[in-house]
């Protein structure tokens, strides 16, 4: 048994800190002492960890900038753990200088999307990696990225991609299509995930004469979300795009929609796309990434260009006209079945803790 310390800055709703979530429950269940640590407030997913039997802890004095890194310094080696497991980059970024004062530690760190641009804080991020015993992306295009901008981390990768909890996220029995059809997004509302050419496209749609709705479950607030209220109101959309705060019935959500649609400029290997194929949804999503591995084109879904508003608006159509979407929501279930099964995901996991 090795004791596990996960951290992340947060358990706020989203794909990654799912993920850590469901990497701790599984590593607490395969024999491991296991903890969560944050240091910013958020405890979206604290009670499925609580279920669990995960012990969790907010480190509150860790949230200012200025004794982040000596008060988690000073509680890891109070806590002595085995393994450090990291989940996004200012997690990430700390895990490496506490393995600079505590060489000992087995550091993990995980890249949860894609590299866009090298910023300064991607070269100061990825410097920093040397010190790391394993990176782990989530998608195959993120560690192409790492090989191929940072060569000598090459040893350290490991591509683990997300898991399903098949027997959790499955098909409504029995399911019969929405009149109108429903098409649901899970995702943050912000710029990565392309919302206003979506918004532009489902217009496109409307006016094509199409009878559809839109549903996105996911956080928003920022003044990004308002533009995209905005553009919903000039369009005339507020009967058939709405948005809702995340919730934790997130697999009745899945069930109670047709197709669920991802727009994404860029993504990892996203976690919403698997959990709706298990759940036996079509998919439409962008063209980028690892998607293409996931999603093949008229087969379980369709792949558009997120940069073209028509092409997105043209690929939607082909959704709602498609004659097989009940072949895609079968074909997809067995899919997720085969490709994101938890015990795989778990092995690759303890091959390195």
């Amino acid at each position: 048994m090795k004791k596990i310390i996960c951290l992340i800055e947060d358990l706020n709703s989203g794909g990654a800190e799912r993920q850590l979530v469901g990497l701790a429950t599984l590593l607490h269940k395969s024999g491991h002492n296991v903890e969560v640590w944050t240091y910013y407030p958020g405890d979206f997913y604290a009670s499925q960890l609580q279920e669990a039997g995960v012990r969790y802890r907010y480190i509150a004095r860790a949230q200012s900038k200025m004794r982040r890194i000596s008060t988690i310094v000073g509680e890891l080696r109070k806590a002595q753990p085995d393994t450090l497991i990291t989940y996004l980059d200012t997690a990430c970024i700390v895990g490496c200088v506490a393995k600079i004062f505590l060489p000992k530690i087995n550091l993990v760190v995980s890249e949860r999307n894609t590299t866009q641009r090298l910023s300064m804080r991607d070269r100061v991020k990825f410097f920093l990696y040397r010190w790391a015993n394993h990176i782990v992306p989530n998608s195959h295009a993120q560690a192409d990225f790492i090989g191929q901008h940072f060569p000598h981390l090459l040893p350290k990768l490991t591509c683990i991609t997300n898991f399903v909890d098949t027997d959790k996220f499955t098909p409504k029995r029995n399911k019969t299509r929405n009149t109108p059809l429903s098409l649901l997004t899970v995702a943050r509302v912000m710029p990565q995930k392309n919302v206003l050419r979506y918004i532009e496209a489902i217009k496109c749609v409307v006016d094509r004469g199409y009878n559809i709705v839109v549903d996105w479950y996911g956080y928003s607030g920022d003044d990004y979300y308002k533009e995209c209220v905005r553009m919903i109101e000039n369009c005339g959309l507020q009967d058939v795009f709405h948005f809702y705060p995340p919730t934790t019935a997130i697999v009745d959500i899945y069930r109670s929609h047709d197709v669920f649609c991802l727009p994404s400029l860029y993504e990892g290997y996203p976690n919403v796309v698997c959990e709706a194929m298990s759940c036996g949804l079509p998919i439409i999503c962008s063209n980028v990434c690892d998607n293409a591995s996931i999603v093949e084109n008229g087969i379980n879904g369709f792949l558009f260009n997120p940069l073209s508003v028509n092409d997105m608006a043209d690929t939607i159509e082909c959704a709602i006209v498609s004659s097989n979407l009940d072949v895609m929501s079968a074909v997809n279930r067995e899919k997720a079945v085969s490709l994101f099964a938890q015990d795989v995901f778990l092995q690759r996991y303890l091959d390195i803790v």
